[in-house]
């Protein structure tokens, strides 16, 4: 089971944060107004996180077909993603409405969440 699972969660996952990160590089404008409305418009961190997105992502995608990937990789974009969760939490006042602050924070959480899961699971294949 966890064999037909990962992969598909890492395709889920990884395709997930390279179109995120790819709007962000491409239009940093319209994914602050949608997304990422904390504060000031700043372009170059949106581009920073663009380009950590796209990594995160390629990375899951890249590992896919290379379970001896699943672990490692699933474990950075637990990390990264928790990290992510905290600077949410932290700044969830900052955010252009308390439920967009919120909302971010409980997807970064759950999302966090899986992915810690889902490396448990690769820790756990043979």
């Amino acid at each position: 089971m966890r064999r037909a699972v990962t992969p598909a969660a890492l395709v889920a996952f990884g395709a997930s944060y390279v179109v995120l990160g790819a709007w962000a590089g491409v239009h940093a404008a319209s994914f602050t107004e949608a997304v990422a409305d904390f504060g000031p418009p700043n372009d170059h961190l949106v581009h920073d996180y663009g380009a950590a997105s796209v990594a995160v992502g390629g990375g899951l995608l890249l590992a896919v077909r290379r379970p001896g990937w699943w672990l490692p990789v699933l474990a950075v974009a637990a990390i990264w993603n928790a990290l992510h969760t905290v600077s949410h939490l932290v700044g969830i006042d900052q955010a252009g409405s308390r439920a967009l602050g919120v909302a971010e924070a409980v997807v970064l959480f759950a999302s966090t969440v899986l992915l810690a899961g889902l490396a448990t699971m690769a820790r756990e294949e043979p």
